[in-house]
């Protein structure tokens, strides 16, 4: 059956919205179906009083200067993407409470952030150097891989790139105690870990040193106008190149006959396409979207063996005072009761636990509310099915009470006073975000990665795991595992591989 479209893409979050773009642009009739009223998932923003609050997308470290382009910069421009971009000053602060505590502050710049290591760890510069190295030859491995499109020479693979080879099942606190990095080095260096939501033992070394060395070396970016520019622009770029884009539109089944997908269904309404690229978690796909018969055996196991990743849980806080007026100097603060990863990924299954990462949005943009005011974001990150046994009647009182202990904690341990200067406050637990980005647990990062079932590990097999003709999936849940930044990434390459599929003739 000849399809309406060459292409429909089922959900406008970042992954979505990046495959409609770069289908779009590459020639396909493109359709966007989104069943919100507005593009980006995590990528919006919302208005509270006189404040307007990032949802949840903080900022992106794959970005880049012009003369050092990460590899969404590459996309964005080969896309066309046209957004106002500002960096954040430094890398991260971070505090860990307890006997072998520590209050950290580190900038942004590979020389910078090691003179500051070697200052709060002596001996440490070198292992630190060390890392900068990997990371730098894992990028020539990754372009090498995007060049010969996943289809590499062993032999050259074995000769050129070979710290590849060597590190890519290794853990990240495996390769730091290798290189001998100092332990307090390594905890400082290992404070982004919740970012790829699993601990230091799990996460593999390559995804990891990827991401923070990236922070580290072309810093991190944040839309002037909040990520939702960022969304709109990319919607742009679909409307530009002839795409049609349907918002208040739920997808209701994805229509497979014989092992291949041919289309959608809206309610009783059907459209046909030759493609499916799907910014949908498979489990909502395979057990609520297809017909059981024509979901893949392998699909089913293979969803079921992974875990969900970390869920969210976020307090928005208006205030009535600038950030000079009330002393808060950092973008990033992440305040943790240990350094142990391993301890503090555990405890994420706990409601109460006393991990908090905070964002000062005033400190990369001034300008991002109104004169004298100033705007915190407190998040939590919960392991699948933290909240689940929250009675109905319970639930108020548990989001408050959160709340509630979030603030003590960052005015006790960053001596910032904020109470008194609150204006406006709004929280998001796991349930707000799981209704919302309709993903099961309200998992804002796919699937929980493994030593054995990292993101090049994924990326390696993922023609293995392609189950249904013409249905490919990006975002979250996608090979690509790397935060929000993949997310974007994972768009361009689903659509990279519909477009061989079109050329192979399925």
């Amino acid at each position: 059956m000849r399809g309406q479209y060459d292409v429909i893409v089922v959900g406008a979050g970042n992954g979505g919205l990046a495959a409609a773009a770069a289908a779009a642009k590459n020639g396909l009739k493109t359709l966007l179906i989104e069943k919100h009223n507005i593009p980006g998932g995590c990528a919006t923003s919302f208005r509270r009083g006189r404040f307007e609050f990032e949802t949840s997308l903080h900022e992106l470290c794959d970005y880049g200067p012009a003369n050092n382009p990460g590899p969404v910069r590459k996309l964005f421009t080969m896309l066309g993407v046209e957004v106002d971009w500002c960096v954040l000053p430094d890398t991260f602060r971070s505090i860990v409470i307890g006997p072998n505590g520590y209050d950290v502050a580190m900038p942004t710049g590979r020389k910078e952030f090691a003179d500051k290591m070697e200052e709060y760890v002596p001996g440490s510069r070198q292992s630190i150097e060390q890392i900068y190295s990997y990371a730098d030859d894992l990028e020539r491995t990754c372009a090498y891989l995007e060049e010969c499109k996943g289809k590499p020479d062993p032999m050259v693979m074995l000769s050129e790139h070979a710290n590849f080879m060597r590190l890519v099942s290794s853990t990240v606190n495996e390769v730091l105690n290798m290189i001998g990095m100092p332990k307090k080095a390594q905890d400082i260096f290992n404070t982004y870990f919740c970012y790829l939501g699993a601990d230091c033992d799990t996460l593999d070394f390559a995804n990891y040193a990827l991401m923070t060395v990236s922070y580290i070396t072309r810093g991190a970016y944040i839309p002037k106008m909040r990520s939702h520019e960022i969304s709109l622009a990319l919607e742009k770029v679909v409307h530009e190149h002839g795409g049609d884009v349907w918002y208040n539109t739920e997808v209701t089944k994805i229509l497979v006959k014989n092992g291949k997908a041919y289309g959608i269904a809206i309610n009783d309404r059907e459209i046909y396409c030759d493609h499916i690229i799907c910014n949908v978690n498979p489990h909502i796909v395979y057990g609520k979207m297809m017909d059981k018969k024509e979901v893949p055996e392998r699909a089913i196991k293979l969803a079921n063996a992974r875990k969900f990743s970390q869920s969210a849980y976020t307090v928005y806080i208006g205030l009535d005072k600038s950030p000079e007026e009330l002393g808060i100097k950092d973008y990033t603060t992440f305040i943790y009761d240990t350094a142990d990863t391993v301890t503090l990924d555990a405890s994420s299954a706990v409601i109460d636990n006393q991990s908090l990462a905070v964002n000062c949005l005033n400190i990369a943009i001034p300008e991002c509310s109104p004169p004298g005011t100033s705007m915190l974001f407190f998040t939590k990150l919960y392991s699948e099915d933290c909240w689940k046994d929250v009675k109905i009647e319970d639930y108020v009182k548990t989001k408050n009470r959160v709340a509630e202990h979030a603030i003590e904690h960052y005015e006790k341990y960053c001596g910032v006073k904020i109470r008194d200067s609150i204006e406006e406050i709004s929280a998001a637990t796991p349930f707000t975000f799981a209704r919302y980005l309709g993903s099961p647990s309200g998992d804002i990062y796919g699937y929980k990665g493994s030593k054995w079932d990292g993101m090049f590990q994924r990326l390696a097999v993922q023609e293995e795991e392609h189950f249904t003709q013409g249905l490919r999936f990006c975002g979250a849940s996608s090979a690509w595992m790397h935060g929000y930044s993949q997310a974007y990434i994972s768009g361009g390459d689903a659509v990279m591989l519909t477009l061989r599929d079109i050329q192979a003739g399925y």
